[in-house]
């Protein structure tokens, strides 16, 4: 329950960055939005925080973040974007969930007239609260400058990341557990230790909002030097090349070949027992049900995934993914709890938790791997 709360209390918190600008945004002679910084926030004024949307944030670019209270289950993480015309503000997340503003006081006052999002009032006044205000309630603790160049080295032990790894740091204590640190003043790092001990760290852009999990770096999907524009990270189209789960039409007798352009002079071999790539056992089941070719380590090389049963009476089924460029295999297994299988949806591979009595299934989610292992789900062995 604490861990709950702290977070709810951290989204309340408005969006804050070390950064400025002197931006106009609008049209005609009607009033005009002016970022005087980036992020730029607006914070409800004369109403309860808790029961209504507490923050209004803009940026340089035209993203833009409508907050929920507490009191809301709904969070919106991606950024919207916003326009301003005849002296009115659009702020849209998607096509669900919009709120439009009357504009007042040179741009620095926002008067809600309507939304399609809960916990809004229309008539809530929000107003604009500079970043150093908000900072100068809390202490600045001085230490090391914290750099792109240190944080890229922080980045390369994302796995072991901890809170104190930040401490020397100079930083804003805005709570004992959550601190603030501007570096090098386009980007803003958030490190919060919740109540298990777990540490997140979250980079974001200040120009855009744009964010990225810094403890999380490497994770599929997630490369620190690609959301800084360092360098592009290998795309490679995730593919299907066999699928027998369910068919009764297992060629048992029979083996496929298949060459990938990726590990010249290598071919993999699959029979129902097992996949091989020359003399090398990858993957043992009885049987391999699928196969899928997905690049989950971000080197633009694909691993191989892979349905499999195991054992002899009492069976389970399990995931398997093996890293052939680094001669690595991951497995997502919970034997007489949970069965797990692949399947492919819209490109993306997909893992499928199941009853292990009564393969009822209960979970589905993307195929990750994540800090180094197969991304799990939320129900777990009892």
């Amino acid at each position: 329950m604490k861990k709950l709360v702290f977070l709810a209390f951290c989204m309340l918190l408005p969006i804050i960055a070390f950064a400025g600008c002197d931006f106009s945004r609008g049209t005609g002679n009607s009033e005009n939005i002016i970022l005087h910084e980036t992020p730029q926030t607006y914070v409800l004024v004369n109403e309860s925080a808790f029961s209504y949307m507490p923050t209004v944030t803009l940026y340089e670019n035209g993203n833009a973040l409508l907050s929920q209270p507490m009191i809301s289950s709904l969070a919106l993480f991606e950024a919207g974007r916003y326009e301003v015309n005849d002296g009115e503000l659009i702020v849209s997340h998607g096509e669900n969930a919009s709120a439009t503003f009357a504009i007042s006081d040179g741009g620095d006052t926002l008067t809600l007239k309507s939304a399609s999002l809960s916990f809004t009032k229309v008539g809530a006044v929000y107003q604009y609260r500079p970043i150093e205000d908000y900072l100068g309630g809390y202490n600045k603790i001085d230490g090391e400058t914290l750099t792109l160049g240190l944080l890229r080295e922080l980045a390369d032990k994302a796995q072991t990341l901890e809170f104190a790894d930040f401490e020397k740091y100079t930083h804003f204590e805005i709570a004992p557990d959550y601190h603030l640190f501007n570096v090098e003043g386009g980007y803003t790092l958030r490190v919060i230790l919740d109540a298990d001990g777990k540490t997140t760290c979250t980079i974001e852009r200040n120009s855009s909002g744009e964010r990225f999990l810094l403890n999380l770096n490497g994770s599929t999907g997630l490369v620190f030097d690609g959301f800084l524009g360092i360098l592009a990270v290998p795309e490679y189209k995730t593919r299907k090349w066999l699928d027998f789960l369910g068919d009764e039409k297992m060629p048992w007798d029979k083996s496929m070949d298949l060459a990938l352009p990726e590990f010249p002079g290598t071919t993999f071999t699959w029979t129902p027992e097992k996949v091989t790539a020359g003399e090398n056992e990858l993957i043992f089941g009885m049987p391999v049900w699928n196969v899928y070719l997905a690049d989950l380590t971000n080197d633009g090389k694909p691993e191989i995934c892979a349905t499999v049963s195991i054992g002899s009476g009492i069976c389970d089924t399990r995931v398997i993914v093996y890293d052939y460029a680094n001669g690595k295999g991951y497995q997502l297994a919970d034997r007489m709890h949970y069965d797990y299988h692949l399947s492919m949806k819209d490109g993306k591979i997909m893992v499928t938790q199941t009853d292990y009595i009564d393969n009822k299934p209960l979970a589905t989610a993307e195929l990750r791997l994540v800090n180094g292992e197969i991304y799990r789900f939320c129900n777990t062995r009892p």
